[in-house]
Parts: C-alpha cells; structure tokens; sequence
C-alpha cells in the first residue's frame, strides 16, 4: 500500500499546486515571457522567486533523512503547531506597510525563503510563515501573498515530481484507480483555490493572527499528550 499511498498524496499536493497556477496566473505569464521579451521588473521577480528557493533546496537535500523521519513524531508536530501560532500571534505587533515589486530585493526574499525552510516540518503552516516573514520584511499583504504562494511552485513542483515517480513505481499497474486519483487531485484543486481566496480575503482584512488561536493551543495538547 505504500506505493498507491505515497502516489495520491503526491497527487493530493499537484492539485493545490494547480489552484495556485491558476489564480496567479496571469502573473505567472508575465514571469514566464520575462525570459524572451519581458519587463525588467518581471525578471526581477523571476530573480527573487529564485533566491528565495535556494534555502529549502539546500535544507531538503541535505537534511531528507531526518526531514521525513520527524513526520513520525506526534512531539515535533505539536511543537510545529506552536511554532507557526507564535509567529502569527507576533503579527500584532507588525504595522502594516507597502512595499512592493518595485522595492523588492533580496532583502526582503532571504528571510521569505528561510521562513519556507520551516515548512520542511509537520505541524509548521508554510504560507503563514512565509507570508508573516513578507509582512514583518514591510511587504504590502497582498504582495507578501502573492510572493508567499507563487514561491510554492518551484518547491511543490520539484518534489512532487519525484514523488510521484515514486509512488508509480511503488505501485502495481492493476492496482492504480485512475479516475480515483484523478478525482483527488481535482477535488484538492477545487479547495485550494476555495481556500487561497478566503486566505487572501483574511490577509487584506489584516486578521492571519486569528489562526494562532487554534494553533497555539492545539500544539500545546498535542506536546502533552505526545508526553503522556
């Protein structure tokens, strides 16, 4: 079972990648023709998308071993949980600023990718701690977002690939339900796209520090109970 298990959640995470392809899609375009005939701040993106990549990249590489070894342990994920409600609890205490594509450097893209290191973990949100680390870098919300989502593209789509290579391999001809994961992965990217559009709503109406209401105390019961 490993082998189907492995595929359809591989499938599972193509499908959010999908909604997010497609809500930001006409940015996505820009970035693309930046490479033959796009505006200098199209490609400046494209830059900063890329330097922003390069930590989990490092991190995932040299660290797998012990990455999908702590997705075993109840104690990590909770602390994960408390993590990740900390750092939108701190949001309070962020003014609310502007800055955008045309104050974009790498700067302010390190600290978004370091952030995305932390979703390597169980139990740690990777578009909070990413779109918290544009706010706290004094992006504008909606560009801390969109930054945040399309920064999930290279690294989704990298380990999906060899996830799902994988899981096909792992998994006998006769027992690969087609339209079962066809159906995962469209439902999966009919609940993105519902989700990072009430996401971005929240982000505009400056309320992501809700989430740390459930986050802090459900990671701290499941560190007790991982204790018990």
């Amino acid at each position: 079972m490993e082998g189907p298990r492995t595929l359809l959640s591989a499938l599972l995470h193509f499908g959010t990648l999908l909604s997010v392809l497609f809500i930001f899609r006409k940015r996505i375009r820009d970035i693309a023709l930046s490479l033959f005939n796009g505006s200098r701040d199209d490609r400046k993106y494209l830059l900063n998308l890329i330097i922003a990549t390069v930590p989990i990249v490092i991190v995932g590489l040299a660290a797998k071993g012990w990455i999908e070894a702590s997705f075993s342990s109840t104690r990590v994920t909770g602390i994960g949980l408390l993590v990740t409600g900390t750092v939108l609890w701190s949001l309070r205490y962020v003014k609310r600023a502007d800055k955008s594509l045309d104050n974009l450097t790498w700067r302010e893209s390190i600290p978004v990718g370091l952030a995305q290191v932390g979703a390597l973990f169980p139990g740690i949100s990777r578009s909070g701690v990413t779109i918290s680390a544009g706010l706290v870098k004094e992006l504008d919300p909606d560009f801390a977002a969109e930054f945040s989502f399309l920064l999930m593209v290279p690294a989704v789509l990298g380990a999906n690939v060899l996830k799902i290579g994988e899981g096909l391999l792992a998994t006998s001809s006769n027992s690969v339900d087609i339209w079962g994961y066809v159906l995962g992965t469209a439902t999966s990217a009919i609940a993105g796209m519902i989700a990072i559009k009430w996401l971005l709503a929240i982000i505009r109406r400056g309320n992501l520090t809700r989430f740390s209401y459930y986050c802090l105390p459900l990671g701290t019961a499941v560190v007790i109970w991982s204790l018990l």
